[in-house]
């Protein structure tokens, strides 16, 4: 069962048609109806699930507005309080197929519940990234949100709607506005806030003295933020991230140790002159890279007629590199240069080092695109009844030059690719090839793999053909070898073939010869008419029985399917409503290949954003570390 819990004081508007905002239209509209108690929904099993699976849960995140913006009213994709929705496969007895049982909640976070209970509390999204002309009125918007969140006193702005990660026993729902949200599972109740507080194993065992030099030092920090994309070192367990600020300085970064243990914390990277919007960042097993991309956050955009968050096509992509273990005080930023581009997501960095194993080059595979995704950015009413800021109608006629030809200016500057960018630390020269002729976002690989140089393997989310004033949307699966890529790409310099050489992208294969590979080695999966989801996540098999290592790609990919056929004039044509979790076999994706196994949820669960995979032994953790702290309390 599933109804409106009795806490939640907000209840939509019932509506003829779907919102008119393409970000709140079909399937982006929010769902208001959470699972009846902690044990959720069973579900329908089409094929098998993989024993793999047995005793997890797949958990992913996305933006679910509680105050759906007004037609008419600014809004963005990225708006809107967070809510889970996760999949459990339960342990059951191992002779017998595994059951699925299906949960959603609201991330009942500080500003969630507040907002629920005296109002909006923050200035959305779409409003910040709205047009110049109604700048002095979002600025007010501003200060009577800030002057109403102190009167509540909001301390934290983070709502979990972004991203997720498993870190001290604890499932972490990520926003790059304030503290991770603490949520148990399979349950997905939220179980409070956490920002890495350091406490002996035992609770409440830590000396009175270390505690209250805890609290001061913490209160004496930088306001409490965590990205939405941390990186957990697979070897060392270390918790990696940064936070962005809109004064100087603009960046800070922390370490932590998987005991918890503060190795980094908060370190401003002062060599940062703007305030610019970074989802994302990389590491390898020595360094950390910095994304400068030109997003910049200035209330001087005014002047020109841009919103306060801008892209800047004449400023170039910086990307900064500093050791693991950053020192503001004596370490040195090494920067390099590449022309402007946005990166969201990256896949996977590493070093690359000589034969005294001293690096010389640090890499990364991320998804380029030449500006920030315009239809991302549909947030503003025009006066022809539709939405402004994303593509142009010209720009929707023109043609474009193919990826990997090198010719970033005449491609499509709305589709990301998958790109290798090299930084080479003699002549700090940043090398760009393109990996994939695909548009792609949300890319993934085999974590257990991650910072190795060899990793093989990037399973990323196909971008649906756009058109004017449509929500982008995602529509299949592309699995791209990244080592085939690079083995030609070495071939053609090696042999001085290469076809764009001495040009800007002189670091091309070609187009045609781009195409080529990626028809010999990759793979892709297109969903069908109609059909949309999101993040496919990578969640590898269980070891083998004979005791050999796993290949790379031994395991499976889990993704939420929505068949938009199920809506009418942007609505719910009824109220059962059904979403598939599909699981597909990772060694083989290709178009004629069904999933092995479909899990056939009676619910309506709207596009979001990034998913986890949460281990049978990560829930048990959770579980004893909630109980040892009801035992504390």
């Amino acid at each position: 069962m599933s109804a409106i819990a009795p806490d939640i004081k907000v209840r939509p508007k019932d509506r003829k048609e779907g919102h008119p905002h393409p970000y709140l239209h079909g399937n982006f509209y929010p769902v208001f109806e959470e699972t009846i108690g902690d044990e959720g929904i069973e579900c329908e099993v089409i094929g098998k699930i993989p024993e793999s699976l047995r005793g997890s849960q797949y958990v992913r995140t996305g933006p679910n507005s509680l105050h759906v913006a007004d037609d008419g009213v600014p809004h963005h994709f990225f708006d809107g309080e967070g809510m889970l929705h996760g999949v459990y496969f339960e342990p059951g007895n191992e002779d017998e197929p595994i059951r699925a049982r299906y949960m959603n909640r609201w991330v009942r976070s500080e500003i969630f519940k507040k907002a629920n209970k005296y109002g909006r509390m923050n200035l959305t999204l779409g409003l910040v990234m709205a047009g110049a002309d109604i700048f002095w009125g979002v600025l007010l918007w501003h200060f009577w949100y800030r002057l109403k969140a102190a009167f509540f006193k909001v301390k934290n702005f983070g709502n979990g709607n972004t991203a997720l990660a498993f870190f001290g026993s604890r499932l972490l729902a990520l926003n790059e506005g304030g503290k991770p949200i603490e949520t148990s599972v399979p349950s997905l109740n939220t179980t409070g806030e956490y920002f890495f507080e350091e406490e002996e194993e035992e609770y409440g065992e830590k000396k009175e003295e270390d505690k209250n030099t805890l609290e001061k030092k913490i209160k004496e920090s930088t306001p409490e933020v965590c990205t939405a994309h941390p990186k957990i070192d697979p070897k060392t367990g270390e918790f990696i991230f940064f936070s962005y600020r809109f004064t100087y300085p603009f960046m800070y970064y922390s370490v932590v140790a998987a005991d918890g243990k503060h190795i980094v914390w908060q370190e401003p990277i002062k060599s940062l002159k703007k305030s610019i919007m970074m989802h994302d960042f990389a590491i390898t097993p020595s360094y950390s890279i910095i994304m400068g991309v030109p997003l910049f956050i200035s209330t001087k955009h005014k002047k020109e007629g841009k919103p306060v968050i801008s892209f800047d096509p004449k400023s170039p992509t910086r990307f900064g590199i500093i050791p693991r273990y950053y020192d503001s005080t004596k370490d040195e930023i090494i920067w390099f240069n590449s022309r402007a581009c946005h990166i969201f997501h990256t896949a996977n960095a590493w070093e690359e080092k000589d034969e005294d194993g001293k690096v010389i080059a640090v890499c990364l595979t991320a998804c380029r695109s030449e500006r920030f995704i315009s239809d991302i950015n549909l947030w503003q009413p025009t006066n022809t009844g539709g939405y402004g800021g994303g593509k142009t109608q010209k720009e929707y006629e023109r043609e474009y030059s193919a990826p990997g030809s090198g010719s970033y200016a005449t491609q499509d500057p709305d589709a990301a690719y998958m790109t290798l960018f090299r930084f080479d630390f003699k002549t700090r020269e940043t090398q760009i090839t393109t990996l994939s002729t695909a548009s792609s976002e949300f890319p993934i690989i085999n974590f257990n793999r991650y910072m190795q140089p060899d990793l093989r393997y990037v399973f990323g989310a196909t971008i649906a053909p756009s058109s004017p004033g449509v929500a982008v949307k995602f529509n299949g699966i592309i699995k791209t070898d990244i080592q085939a890529v690079l083995k030609r790409r070495q071939e053609l310099l090696s042999s001085g073939l290469a076809e764009n050489e001495g040009g800007e992208g002189c670091w091309e294969l070609g187009a045609k010869e781009l195409k080529r590979i990626e028809e010999q080695t990759g793979q892709i999966h297109i969903f069908g008419p109609h059909i949309y989801a999101g993040e496919a996540l990578f969640v590898p098999n269980s070891p083998r029985e004979d005791g050999k290592e796993l290949e790379e790609d031994d395991g499976h990919l889990l993704v939420y399917v929505y068949d938009e056929r199920q809506m009418e004039n942007g609505l719910a044509k009824a109220n059962k409503q059904v979403t598939e979790l599909w699981i597909f076999d990772a060694k083989n994706i290709g178009q004629d290949i069904e999933p092995v196994a479909k899990v056939r949820i009676p619910r309506r669960v709207p596009y979001g954003f990034h998913g986890l995979h949460v281990t049978r032994e990560q829930i048990q953790a959770n579980k004893d570390m909630l109980e040892r702290r009801n035992r504390h309390h």
